[in-house]
């Protein structure tokens, strides 16, 4: 069997008959490549942008679509929410071959002047949720690989659309620090406002850490739906869908160019 070289040491690639655990794929079941989104029902929405596409398979919060797009192959996969489903479906598509990933979703603005419907590129994340601990210190930052920086950023620019760079925070407990927070929201985000970061989501940490460690190529496009510092919102019925066809427009041609530069 091949060798495939993380953080840590050499491990075994698997031989292409077998199905990784969660994700219930194997080598010849995934592109190089793969669109990855928190959202369930985002992923047939995702693979219908494709030019061919076919559900791979669909266990536990993992559904997984492989097709074409801008002349190579690419795969779509949900992971669920928060950091824990995140770090498996990293580590799982690692194991079958998968080394260019890019997630496209959303996240909830804290600094005053981002409006609802920005496109944020997170540069990096502050690791406030617990799944990488099992991994590393907090002295390791979680960043967004060079290359996906790069192809995010070009993609962007051919289609005429403007994103903002920044710092975001990845935690763990979403009723805290989201439209949907107990009280004490003000009080919680108040810190991370007065620093500069951007948003606050639930898996980008966990993705960036975790894909740094492995060698791979991470990086994510974010919808801002809702701002947690002035109250304004998304219309998710007339205005949501197209600004989240837009980042994934942005997202796929991306992935198109990270696949190109590293196979």
């Amino acid at each position: 069997m091949s060798k495939i070289k993380n953080g840590f040491d050499s491990v075994p690639q698997y031989e292409k008959d077998f199905k990784v655990h969660h994700l219930n794929l194997n080598a010849t079941e995934i592109a190089p490549g793969v669109i990855l989104t928190s959202n369930l029902e985002r992923t047939p929405v995702i693979a219908a942008t494709f030019d061919e596409a076919k559900q791979m398979e669909y266990h536990r919060e993992y559904i997984s679509y492989k097709g074409k797009k801008h002349g190579v192959d690419m795969s779509v996969m949900s992971i669920g929410n928060g950091c824990m489903p995140t770090a498996i479906a990293v580590e799982e598509l690692r194991h079958i071959g998968c080394r260019n990933m890019i997630k496209v979703g959303s996240c909830d603005a804290i600094q005053e002047d981002i409006k609802p419907g920005t496109i944020i590129v997170p540069t990096g994340a502050v690791r406030s949720e617990g799944a990488t601990l099992e991994y590393v210190n907090l002295q390791y930052p979680a960043v967004t690989d060079h290359d996906a920086l790069f192809s995010i950023l070009e993609a962007a620019k051919e289609l005429g659309e403007k994103v903002k760079m920044g710092v975001i925070r990845t935690h763990d407990a979403l009723f805290m620090e989201s439209p949907f927070a107990h009280d004490g929201v003000e009080e919680r985000i108040k810190p991370w406002r007065d620093l500069g970061v951007l948003a606050i989501d639930n898996e980008a940490a966990a993705m960036l850490t975790i894909a740094s460690i492995l060698g791979l190529h991470a990086g994510c496009v974010y919808v801002v739906t809702s701002n947690l510092t002035t109250g304004e919102h998304l219309e998710f019925k007339e205005e949501y869908p197209e600004i989240m066809k837009r980042a994934i427009e942005i997202s796929t041609l991306a992935l198109s160019k990270l696949i190109k530069k590293n196979g």
